[in-house]
């Protein structure tokens, strides 16, 4: 059995071959949709990458997040991408980005990126309410819910730099 990885230009050629697949947030977005699944988790989503004004490389998530009404859990987009822009381009699909107990976008390893969201919600259930709102308003986008990481678990700011910084040079 061959495992591959599904976006969503690649999940029908592995129905069609009965092949299996691991999915990315695009085509988890895809296949939540269409079986009726309103919201899920993972733990980061794709965004612009550096240099993307070079390379046109920006990841299919943001596209499905501006196409499919799924509301997606995350401790933001993953910590090598360009998060100003990938914030700027959720905003520019129309793709609110609720906080959860946070008003700022998380960072992955850490809680905060020094980016606003869009609304912060300390209450879930008030963060329900404007999930499901978005949705029966028919605005046909998906929604990012920013949930950090708990603060237990969050990465040293010096370690996090520094990382940051070797990968980026690798």
């Amino acid at each position: 059995v061959v495992t591959v990885v599904g976006t969503t230009n690649a999940i029908a050629a592995l129905v069609a071959t009965g092949r299996t697949g691991s999915t990315t947030v695009s085509g988890s977005m895809a296949i939540a949709r269409r079986a009726g699944i309103r919201v899920f988790a993972t733990g980061g989503i794709g965004g612009v990458h550096r240099g993307a004004d070079q390379t046109g490389d920006i990841s299919a998530d943001l596209h499905a997040l501006g196409k499919y009404e799924v509301a997606v859990v995350c401790a933001g987009a993953k910590a090598v991408l360009d998060l100003p822009r990938t914030v700027e381009m959720l905003e520019s699909l129309g793709v609110p980005i609720y906080g959860l107990g946070t008003g700022e976008f998380p960072a992955f390893y850490r809680r905060a990126s020094g980016l606003p969201v869009d609304q912060r919600f300390d209450d879930i259930e008030a963060l329900a309410r404007a999930v499901e709102t978005h949705s029966n308003l028919g605005l046909g986008t998906g929604v990012v819910v920013a949930n950090p990481i708990p603060p237990e678990h969050e990465m040293p700011l010096d370690v996090y730099e520094g990382a940051m910084a070797a990968a980026l040079a690798e």
